[in-house]
């Protein structure tokens, strides 16, 4: 049965979708290849072992982490008043701007020698679930520099003097990245975007630099 329903059914549906699909680009690749998948694999098994979900350890809040979520947070979760953000004035108000900079919000994935804090995946996903019970977009303010913003891509592939001089600003709010990369159909999927560009190189204040 599985030999039919692969010669009349999966393999003409691979035909198909192959033809359609554009093949993966290098980049694409590597981006697929960098990890591999946790116990949601399972789910694609049909069969998904409970049993080995609960042998996993529960992640923990360290001492320094729960710090923060009683103190900092919840003193952020006072100053927050979703209708005045959302309705009256679209913006955060700026003594909670300044609050996020100098609590380092803006930081939390970011090595402490660059005077971030640090912190693990689980705690900034619990921080950034608790400040959405009060204001989504408070949340979001906090969870881009945190995910998309530039803080992970440097610790992990920046030059020395890149990390020097962009992770302290990160850190301590001076720069608060944004996500802005958009298109037709794509919404702020960067891999649906239909734009293409070419790599140059170009003479910039006496220096031969990209672009």
């Amino acid at each position: 049965m599985s030999s039919l329903r692969q010669k009349w059914v999966s393999d003409p549906a691979f035909k198909l979708f192959k033809k359609v699909l554009p093949p993966l680009s290098s980049t694409e690749k590597e981006a697929m290849e960098a990890g591999s998948v946790w116990w949601d694999g399972e789910l694609f098994s049909g069969k998904p072992d409970f049993t080995k979900l609960h042998q996993y350890p529960k992640p923990q809040l360290t001492a320094e982490e729960q710090s923060f979520m009683d103190n900092e947070l919840e003193t952020l979760l006072a100053m927050l008043d979703d209708h005045q953000i959302v309705k009256e004035d679209r913006d955060l108000p700026e003594e909670v701007w300044n609050f996020l900079r100098k609590e380092r919000f803006f930081s939390l994935i970011i090595a402490k020698e660059y005077g971030g804090r640090e912190f693990s995946a689980h705690a900034n996903s619990t921080i950034v679930t608790k400040i959405a019970t009060r204001s989504i977009s408070t949340a979001v303010s906090v969870m881009v520099p945190n995910s998309l913003g530039p803080g992970e891509l440097l610790s992990h592939y920046g030059t020395q003097d890149q990390k020097d001089y962009w992770l302290p600003r990160l850190a301590d709010g001076t720069d608060i990245p944004c996500f802005a990369l958009t298109g037709p159909e794509a919404g702020s999927d960067a891999g649906g975007i239909p734009d293409v560009g070419t790599v140059c190189m170009g003479m910039h204040e006496g220096k031969e630099t990209l672009g």
